[in-house]
C-alpha cells in the first residue's frame, strides 16, 4: 500500500510541474503583462486602434444593462453578467448559466473574438433576464466584431442586436 500512495504522490506532483512549467512559460513569453502574438495588441496599422480605445483592455466588466431592439433591461448583480478583456488577448463572458472563453484582438472601433469555447450548462427556466443574459454574451460569436466605447468609466459593446452596458469591476 505505501507504494501504491509514493507513486500515486510522485504521480500528482509530477503533472502539477508540468502545470506550472507550461503556464509559467505563457506569463514569461508575455512578457509577464505584454500581450503575446495575436493578441490583443497586434494587427495592422490600420487596425491599430486608439490609446482611448484600447482603455477597456486588462478589465473586468460588469454588464449593468443590456439593450435589445431598443429596449433596456436592468442587470442587477446577482445575475454575476461580465465580460474581462485580459492584457494577453484572453477574453471571458459570465452569463447567468454559462461562461464563454476565447481570445480577442482589438480591431477598429471595437475588437473582434474568436477561439470561442463555453460551458454547457442548459437552462430551462423562465427567467427573462437570464435568457436575455445569456442571448447576449452568446452573440459573441467567432470572427464577430464588437463595437466598443470608453466613455469615462462605462464601456458599451455593441454585438449583435444587443448594447452591452458596462462599468468596471476588476483587473
Amino acid at each position: 500500500m505505501k507504494r501504491i500512495g509514493k507513486s500515486l504522490t510522485v504521480s500528482i506532483a509530477a503533472v502539477v510541474l508540468v502545470w506550472l512549467t507550461v503556464a509559467g512559460c505563457g506569463t514569461a513569453a508575455a512578457g509577464g503583462t505584454a500581450p503575446q502574438s495575436g493578441t490583443a495588441s497586434q494587427g495592422s496599422a490600420a487596425e491599430k486602434p486608439s490609446s482611448a480605445q484600447a482603455g477597456f483592455v486588462g478589465h473586468k466588466w460588469r454588464v449593468v444593462a443590456i439593450d435589445h431592439n431598443g429596449r433596456e433591461t436592468p442587470i442587477p448583480a446577482r445575475y454575476n453578467v461580465y465580460v474581462i478583456f485580459a492584457r494577453n488577448g484572453g477574453f471571458g463572458g459570465n452569463d447567468p448559466v454559462n461562461y464563454h472563453s476565447g481570445t480577442y484582438r482589438l480591431a477598429s472601433g471595437g475588437f473582434t473574438t474568436s477561439m470561442l469555447s463555453t460551458t454547457l450548462a442548459g437552462y430551462a427556466g423562465k427567467d427573462p433576464i437570464v435568457a436575455l443574459a445569456v442571448a447576449a454574451i452568446t452573440a459573441f460569436d467567432p470572427g464577430v466584431h464588437a463595437a466598443a466605447t470608453l466613455i469615462g468609466n462605462r464601456l458599451k459593446i455593441t454585438v449583435g442586436n444587443y448594447l452591452l452596458e458596462c462599468q468596471p469591476d476588476g483587473v
